[in-house]
């Protein structure tokens, strides 16, 4: 009998440790794929608040132009999820606190709509005319001002809350 508990045992602690193991390494992941998001925004929101604060001045201050030289396309891109996408589909999620949880579901939920923005973004300059008129650059430069707003902010919202969500990721679980 007690060989068999003590069998029972080591299987328990042996378990237990692999759980550890892939909880770390989700962990891991997450923390990595987390942080080159944050690192590819940083590299582009200053271009975006640039973008922004050249029309609004142009806007403010009419002139003559023959388009927007300074913008070089949206400069949006798709952030990936799949750390985390790993971690629900292997059930390791589950492993993790309940704010750890929260604090991915809305970071990734943020991120989320950040990439979905950016396409619609595209989609609406897209469609617009590209002709020299003052009227078309004057429409154009209404939309940038409006998008590369509310893409600045989405930016630095997700910013503060990469920040947060890496800090308590980090915290604890090693």
């Amino acid at each position: 009998m007690i060989g068999v508990y003590l069998g029972f045992l080591v299987t328990d602690c042996s378990s237990e440790k692999q759980t550890n193991e892939k909880r770390n390494a989700l962990v891991k992941n997450i923390s990595a794929e987390l942080t080159s998001n944050k690192n590819r925004l940083e590299q582009v929101v200053d271009y975006h608040r640039m973008v922004r604060d050249s029309v609004r001045y142009y806007l403010q201050h009419p002139k003559p132009i023959s388009g927007p030289g300074f913008f070089r396309g949206t400069n949006t891109m798709t952030l990936p999820r799949s750390a985390f996408e790993t971690g629900i589909q292997t059930g390791i999620i589950n492993e993790l606190s309940i704010d750890k949880i929260q604090a991915l579901n809305t970071t990734y939920t943020h991120q989320d709509s950040y990439n979905e923005f950016g396409m619609l973004m595209l989609q609406g300059l897209i469609t617009m005319d590209f002709d020299e008129s003052k009227e078309s650059i004057e429409k154009i430069f209404r939309f940038l001002s409006i998008s590369m707003t509310d893409v600045v902010i989405k930016e630095e919202d997700l910013l503060k809350q990469y920040d947060k969500t890496l800090s308590l990721l980090n915290s604890e679980e090693k």
